[in-house]
C-alpha cells in the first residue's frame, strides 16, 4: 500500500502558502512511522506543509494516488489539520485518515468529533503502526489500546490506553530521504548552519516537573534514554549521508551526564565534521568539563529555557534553577565558542510589571547570541493548565490559553502582553553592547543573515 504522511504549519500561517522562514527541524515522528512501514514493503511519501506552496490540483494528485493518508497534529496547528482533512475528503471521501501527535493525545475523541478523519492513535504510533495498516488492508477497526476510530459524527469507539515505546533503541532509525528535498535549520530566516540539516532525538520525555509544560500528562512525561552507542550509529549513519548538520531535539541532551559523555567521547575519538545545535539544554547542567567537550565533539550552538530573569517566577515555574546558575551557564556557553540562545516567558500569573522588568534587563546582561520572548499560554497537559480548569477559569476542551488578566489568568491583558514583548525585544536587539558584539562576530564570520532574522522577527510582531 501506498501511505501519505502531511505535516501542517502553524495555524498562524497558510496551509499552501509557506516558506523556509521557520522550517526548524523534520518531523521525525513521521519519518520513525514511515521507516516502520517501508520495512514492512509499503511505499511512503512525505509531505511538509511548512515548506510547501502546493496547489490544490497537486494535492488531488498526491491523496488520489494514495491508499491511506496519516497526519501529525500539533496543538498548534490543529485549524490546519481540520481544514486539511475536509479538502482530503473533498477528493476522496472515502480514503482513511489517521491522524496522531500531540494533540491526539490529549483530546481523541474530541478531535475526531471536529476533525473528518477515521482513526486516532495516542502516544507514540511506532508500536501500533502495523497493526493498524493491517486492519484498514483487511477492512476491519483496529482492536488496540490505545486507538481510537470514527463510528459514525456522533459515534467514537475504543480503547484506553498510552502508546509508548520503553526501549528507545530497538526503533529503526527516521526515514530521512523522504524530506530529503526541504532545506531544514531555519528560524525567522536565519540558518544557524551551513549545508544540509537534519533533526536527531536522543531521549523522549523529560525527568522535570516545569509548571507551564504540558508534557506532565501520563505517558508523555516519561523520561527514556537511547544507548550511546545507537546514538553514535545514527550520526555516523546522518554523517555518512551527506548531512553537514544535525539538532538535537531532546527536552534537554544533559539530562543524564554519563551517557552524553559516552556520546560526546565516541563523536571526539570518530573526528566526524558534524555541526552540533542542542536545541535543549538546562543551566544546571553546565561545568567546563562537558562543555569543553561539546565543543570538541563539535557542537556549535545550545539553546537555553531560561523563561525569566526573577527569581520567584523562576521558583513559581518549579525550575529548580537559579539567576547564578543561568549567569554561569550563558557565560561558560559564550566563552566556549557556541551559539547561544535563550527563551523567555512573559506573563506568569503572579508576575508584576517589576518582574517582567527584571527579566529584560537581565537578558540584556548576558552574552546572547539570540533571544526569544514568549508569552505564556496555559497549554492542555500542564500544571498551570490543569490547575485553572480546575478553578473554573479554562474549559477542559481549551487546549491553548494566553494568561490574559481579563479571565483572572494573569495580571495583564493580551495587549499589554504583546506591548512588553515589543519592549523586551526593542530592548535586548537594540542594546548598544549586543549590536557592537554581534557587527564584530558577523563581519568575523563574513556572515549576516543573522540581520535578516532579525528584521523577519520585528515584521512578525508588528
Amino acid at each position: 500500500m501506498k501511505i501519505l504522511f502531511f505535516y501542517p504549519p502553524d495555524d498562524g500561517n497558510s496551509l499552501f502558502k509557506n516558506n523556509n522562514s521557520f522550517l526548524f527541524a523534520p518531523p521525525l515522528g513521521i519519518l520513525y512511522l514511515s521507516k516502520i512501514l517501508e520495512d514492512q514493503g509499503h511505499t511512503v511519501e512525505v509531505i511538509d506543509l511548512r515548506s510547501e506552496n502546493i496547489r490544490k490540483k497537486h494535492l488531488k494528485f498526491h491523496v488520489l494516488t494514495s491508499d491511506i493518508i496519516g497526519i501529525s497534529i500539533p496543538s498548534f496547528s490543529i485549524n490546519n489539520s481540520i481544514e486539511l482533512c475536509s479538502m482530503i475528503r473533498e477528493i476522496d471521501a472515502n480514503i482513511p485518515i489517521i491522524v496522531g501527535g500531540p494533540h491526539c493525545s490529549l483530546y481523541p475523541k474530541e478531535l475526531l468529533q471536529k476533525i473528518d478523519a477515521d482513526i486516532c492513535v495516542i502516544g507514540e504510533g511506532e508500536k501500533p503502526i502495523k497493526k493498524i495498516v493491517e486492519s484498514i488492508e483487511k477492512k476491519v477497526r483496529p482492536d488496540l489500546p490505545g486507538i481510537y476510530y470514527k463510528i459514525s459524527a456522533d459515534e467514537i469507539s475504543g480503547k484506553r490506553g498510552f502508546n509508548l515505546v520503553e526501549d528507545l533503541d530497538t526503533l529503526p532509525y527516521p526515514a530521512r530521504h523522504l524530506v530529503k528535498k526541504y532545506d531544514y535549520g531555519y528560524l525567522f530566516g536565519y540558518k544557524f548552519f551551513k549545508g544540509k540539516c537534519t533533526a536527531i532525538i536522543t531521549s523522549r520525555g523529560c525527568p522535570y516537573k516545569c509548571r507551564f509544560c504540558s508534557r506532565n500528562i501520563p505517558g508523555m512525561k516519561n523520561y527514556r534514554t537511547r544507548s550511546a552507542k545507537d546514538v553514535f550509529e545514527e550520526l555516523c549513519e546522518i554523517y555518512n549521508k551527506g548531512y553537514k548538520s544535525v539538532i538535537i531535539v531532546d527536552d534537554n541532551f544533559l539530562a543524564n551526564k554519563k551517557r552524553s559523555n559516552k556520546i560526546l567521547n565516541l563523536l571526539i575519538k570518530e573526528k566526524m565534521s558534524l555541526d552540533i545545535f542542542v536545541q535543549g539544554a538546562r543551566v544546571d547542567s553546565a561545568n567546563k568539563e562537558i562543555y569543553q567537550k561539546m565543543k570538541n565533539a563539535g557542537v556549535k550552538a545550545i539553546a537555553f529555557g531560561i523563561e525569566s530573569g526573577s527569581q520567584s517566577i523562576l521558583n513559581f515555574y518549579n525550575k529548580h534553577t537559579t539567576l547564578n546558575q543561568i549567569n554561569y551557564a550563558v557565560n561558560l556557553s559564550k566563552q566556549s565558542g557556541f551559539f547561544t540562545i535563550g527563551n523567555f516567558i512573559i506573563g506568569a500569573p503572579v508576575e508584576n510589571e517589576q518582574n517582567i522588568v527584571q527579566t529584560i534587563n537581565f537578558a540584556r546582561s548576558l552574552p546572547l547570541d539570540f533571544a526569544l520572548f514568549s508569552i505564556l499560554e496555559y497549554t492542555a497537559g500542564s500544571q498551570l493548565w490543569s490547575e485553572a480548569v480546575s478553578e473554573g477559569k479554562i474549559d477542559k476542551e481549551e487546549y491553548r490559553v494566553i494568561s490574559d488578566s481579563f479571565r483572572g489568568l494573569g495580571n495583564f491583558s493580551l495587549k499589554e502582553l504583546e506591548k512588553w514583548q515589543k519592549k523586551a525585544y526593542i530592548r535586548f536587539y537594540l542594546n548598544h553592547n549586543y549590536l557592537k558584539n554581534q557587527l564584530q562576530s558577523m563581519l568575523k564570520k563574513r556572515d549576516f543573515s543573522i540581520i535578516k532574522g532579525g528584521f523577519k522577527l520585528f515584521l512578525k510582531l508588528n
